[in-house]
């Protein structure tokens, strides 16, 4: 057996093909890897959810979903779905419409047919060309809490005066 046929996870020809016949074509690709790990949640086109979202693996969204969702992997919205939700997870793949903020600890990934409005916080973000974006984005940012936190302490410490005045010494006795 071939090194090259080992590496394929070909064995050795059976009889049916025979060793000098030709092996058929490979299925056409698009250019892009196939996805090989399908989504552990999906709500689909006919589908509407409204409220608090959270799950452990990844999300599919072709529906309408309205309020936030939590998610510990991936979130992928489908090029008909419609959120109006905030967003936290891993990974985000927008290929439809989002209304909300997205935060992604790893990458945000806008489609050519994503339709966004709202701010992206991410360390990494992936914008093909015609995904239309009104927002802001924050690339390698903290999260949002605390990046709000830490904006407050610095407008509290720039609130308080640079020294406290000095007092004068108490009166000293003399005899």
């Amino acid at each position: 057996m071939a090194f090259k046929d080992l590496m394929s996870g070909r064995s050795e020809p059976s009889e049916a093909q025979a060793p000098g016949a030709e092996r058929p074509a490979p299925p056409p690709t698009s250019g892009r890897p196939a996805r090989t790990v399908s989504p552990a949640t999906c709500i689909d086109a006919s589908s509407e959810l409204e409220g608090t979202l959270r799950c452990r693996e990844t999300l599919r969204i072709d529906g309408r979903i309205k309020g936030e969702i939590h998610c510990e992997k991936n979130v992928i919205v489908g090029q008909n779905a419609s959120v109006q939700a905030t967003i936290a997870a891993a990974e985000v793949a927008v290929a439809g419409d989002v209304r909300g903020d997205i935060s992604a600890s790893r990458k945000i990934t806008l489609e050519p047919t994503a339709r966004v409005i709202g701010d992206l916080c991410t360390p990494g973000i992936v914008i093909e060309e015609g995904a239309k974006l009104e927002g802001r984005i924050m690339i390698g940012a903290e999260d949002k809490a605390a990046q709000k936190a830490q904006a407050q302490a610095q407008t509290q410490a720039r609130q308080k005066p640079q020294g406290a005045p000095k007092t004068p010494p108490p009166p000293s006795a003399s005899v």
